[in-house]
């Protein structure tokens, strides 16, 4: 089982060496392994595992895994650009690399909340300060409310809002523990039944 673990470890040392190392490093890898060099190389001198010339070793079937690895990652690079240049499958290349940004550009688009808000202002009446006042609260980085969601649709958060003040009664005029209240009052109308 030392053996095998010697092995495995070489060929993850010749994998990130780029497939081959000098075979003067055999007492620096005994080392970081805490086994003797006698050890190393009897696993790479004997069995057939490793070849050893011109002072370096390395491992065949590793060398045509690294291979086989450039030359998909290759194709892959040119099936990448041909695809933008092309449009790729469904259209026009958008011309960004970063689908993550771009994405929360589109959604998210230049929000100015207090301009956009205005068409809600008749549907949020008595709510409309208080659903601006929520939403431009700046954090310790000056960063408003509404500018930290990764999604921000105004329509939505609007019926939202409105919809959470009708079921909560979430508004400055309503008394902050009534909702409770109600709640308590109806478990002991349903208890003492």
């Amino acid at each position: 089982m030392e053996g095998y673990g010697i092995y495995w470890y070489l060929i993850e040392q010749l994998a990130n060496a780029g497939g081959k190392l000098p075979l003067e490093l055999i007492p620096v890898l005994a080392m970081q392994m805490h086994c003797t060099d006698v050890k190393v190389n009897g696993v790479l001198m004997n069995f057939d595992l490793f070849t050893i010339e011109s002072g370096e070793f390395w491992s065949d079937r590793l060398q045509e895994h690294l291979e086989l690895r450039l030359k998909l990652s290759a194709s892959g690079k040119v099936g990448a650009n041909n695809r933008w240049k092309n449009g790729g499958a469904i259209g026009e290349a958008i011309g960004e690399g970063n689908a993550k940004e771009r994405k929360g550009k589109e959604i998210k688009g230049n929000i100015n909340l207090i301009e956009d808000i205005q068409t809600f202002k008749s549907e949020l009446g008595d709510e409309y300060d208080n659903f601006v006042m929520y939403w431009t609260e700046p954090n310790k980085n000056g960063k408003l409310r509404y500018e930290l969601e990764k999604f921000f649709d105004i329509k939505r958060r609007v019926n939202t809002w409105m919809q959470n003040k009708n079921k909560y009664g979430n508004s400055k005029d309503t008394d902050a523990t009534a909702a409770s209240r109600k709640r308590m009052d109806d478990l002991a109308k349903w208890v003492n039944r």
